[in-house]
Formats: structure tokens, sequence, C-alpha cells
């Protein structure tokens, strides 16, 4: 199945049955209550903008107790218990979200996000797959936490060691270009443009020494992919996205022998 961004909901422990009755969902990979569908008025209260507003039900009564304390605010997350796959679905989500300017225009925002895309057998899942006006982009979320990131080319170092991240994820894009391709008419000329990412959970990501950057791949940190796949130059209007999308939503799109 492939899943679409949907909005999460920020839900207190204490508030999660009251938001599954209201009709919210639980991700199990993000660990995290999301909306089935935006838009879905009976869990505003729940959405991150929503959140400093207090509830009418829980509101404080004018005629409470003066010795009645507030309970202490919940103390924030801490980053390094997140997991990446979570600070990139938030760095994320606001290009699936519109903002003030898109709100005035009326004009919905032109990306879309599609999550878990299997790749077909023996070449594993997509972790993401962002769709908007540069193309596509896959995106593989790669872990090494406390651990300094050297990148130059293809080579690819964690702490000293090479690894072969950056051919794997080309690859990976290379094998979504073709089946995006076949799906859509099943020839070259068919095929979108096709970017690969690399979001790497590391204490630092940086380019050796008078080392390049390697062709084709965006290697960055998971906070700061949504930045760097905005400032690419488009290559497809709005309606040559929403048909990719309407094609990359197909899970039989995913699971050609190709």
């Amino acid at each position: 199945m492939v899943h679409e961004q949907q909005p999460w909901l920020d839900v207190p422990f204490g508030e999660k049955d009251d938001a599954k009755a209201a009709g919210a969902l639980w991700d199990w990979r993000a660990k995290r209550w999301y909306a089935p569908r935006p838009g879905m008025a009976e869990l505003a209260r729940w959405l991150p903008a929503h959140r400093d507003e207090t509830p009418p039900a829980e509101a404080a009564s004018d005629e409470a107790e003066p010795d009645e304390a507030a309970p202490p605010d919940p103390a924030p997350p801490d980053p390094v218990a997140v997991p990446p796959e979570v600070l990139l679905a938030e760095a994320l989500r606001w290009l699936t979200e519109p903002n003030v300017l898109a709100r005035l225009t009326r004009r919905r925002p032109p990306w879309r996000v599609l999550h878990a895309v299997p790749a077909g057998a023996g070449h594993g899942d997509l972790d993401h797959v962002l769709i908007g006006p540069p193309g596509v982009v896959t995106v593989t979320v790669e872990r090494h936490p406390g651990q300094a990131v050297r990148v130059d080319g293809d080579r690819f170092t964690v702490d000293g060691e090479d690894v072969g991240h950056v051919p794997r994820a080309r690859a990976q894009a290379e094998r979504a270009g073709r089946l995006l391709g076949a799906a859509l008419g099943g020839d070259a000329e068919a095929a979108p443009p096709v970017i690969a990412a690399l979001a790497v959970d590391a204490a630092s990501v940086t380019p050796a020494p008078g080392g390049e950057l390697p062709a084709g791949v965006l290697v960055t940190t998971p906070a700061s992919l949504s930045r760097l796949v905005t400032a690419l130059p488009a290559a497809l209007d709005d309606r040559e996205i929403d048909e990719l999308y309407a094609v990359a939503r197909r899970l039989g799109t995913w699971t050609r022998d190709l």
C-alpha cells in the first residue's frame, strides 16, 4: 500500500481516546496520530497550529479555587529520541499544507508526498517519494546518530569507513523513473525527472575538503531536505504533477517486474 502524507496531530496521552473517537488514526512507524484526510473539523483541536489554543472543555473556570495549580506543561521531546523519519515528516509537512500566501490566493500546495513505497522484490522500500515542480524526489533515510559523515562524489564515509549509500540511492531513483515512465506511457520520454536524496541522521554531514557533491543525489539532514528540494528548478506544471501523482498512488505502478 502506498501511504499519502496526511496531517499529523499533536495528541497528549490523556486525550488519545477522545482523538480516536473523533476519527484520528495511529501511525505505528512514525509513532504519531494523524487525520485520515485533511480538513476534518472534529480533529482541528489537535492540529499543531491549534495546540496553543485551550479547548473550551478544558478552559480554566472563573470559579476555580485559588490554590488550584495548573499542571505543568509537558517537556518537549528529546530530539535525540525522535526517529529521523518523524523529523523528516515534520520538515516536509509544509510542502503539502497551504501557507498563508496559498490560503490568500486559494492555491493548493504544489507538492505531493507518499511514504513507504514498495520498489519491487529485492529492491526494498522507498522511505518517501516527493512529487512537485522539479519532478520526483526519492528519499532514503539513513541513520548514523552521533557519527561524522563526509561526502566526496559517490564516496560516502561514516567515521572514515566507506558505505555504499550514494550508488544505492541513485539506483533506486533510476528504477523509480523507469517504473513511473512505464506506467505513464512505456517509453523513455514518458519518464519524469527523478532525483535521489539521502536524508542522513548524523552528528555532521559535510563535503570532504576539496571534494565534490555526488551527481544526481542530494545529501543532507532530514530537517534541511525540504529547503533543498524547493530550491530545485521547476520542470512540471500543476497538471503534470496531478497526473504523475495519480499514477504514483497506484500500487501496481511500483510492483512491475522491470
